[in-house]
């Protein structure tokens, strides 16, 4: 049905295959009902909490599909820290690429072609990531296994000038936390992340990057 309905009205080839997951429940195995009040849409479920549409992915991609998967606010903001950490990590690895080292592709391969293990690929992904390998063959192989995971980790890397609005943002956060005004830091790092960017502190000091 996914396959003819996007194809009458595209008049484009869909996909070869359509999968559904497991059912979606509410935390605590509740299943959605209208008269429970606890009825999921994307307005009210992703776009009123301000949560990425990609951390939702990866929410899900954390799952594997046999298995339902229960949605709740906590669940969501670990998802939406641990795509925010992927990101970073990805960032981190500069802008250099180098080859795709054999080794992990066959690891990533093996477990994806295993009933579509998506959660273990994902483990896979953070072994790459922790290993000794040189940075760019790390972020030749995270790219690669992206087409696969599709989190768009190769936005992480480009190289962006912060418009000078988020400058100014980001310089009045900075000399706010200075202060130990953390009411203003915080209501500044609102702003900023309203506005479409994620703030990350680290011991290295602050980042500012387009979601």
């Amino acid at each position: 049905n996914e396959i003819a309905q996007s194809e009458a009205a595209t008049g484009k080839k869909f996909f070869n295959y359509w999968m559904h997951g497991a059912f979606l429940n509410i935390a605590g195995g509740k299943k959605m009902a209208k008269s429970e009040e606890n009825f999921l849409t994307l307005e009210n479920a992703i776009i009123k909490n301000n949560f990425n549409p990609l951390s939702f992915r990866y929410a899900v991609l954390s799952v594997h599909y046999r298995k339902p998967m229960e949605w709740s606010s906590e669940a969501m903001e670990n998802a939406e820290k641990s795509y925010k950490h992927l990101r970073n990590q990805v960032n981190d690895l500069g802008f250099k690429e180098g080859r795709i080292d054999k080794n992990f592709k066959e690891k990533f391969l093996e477990v994806i072609n295993n009933d579509l293990n998506i959660p273990r690929a994902l483990a896979i992904v953070q072994e790459l990531l922790k290993s000794a390998l040189p940075n760019e063959e790390k972020l030749a192989a995270v790219l690669d296994f992206d087409k696969v995971l599709g989190l768009s980790l190769s936005e992480a890397h480009k190289k962006e000038e912060l418009p000078e609005e988020i400058k100014k943002l980001t310089a009045a956060r900075e000399k706010a936390r200075e202060e130990n005004n953390f009411k203003e830091s915080d209501r500044l790092r609102a702003e900023i992340e309203n506005r479409g960017y994620i703030v990350e502190d680290s011991k290295e000091g602050t980042r500012v990057f387009r979601k």
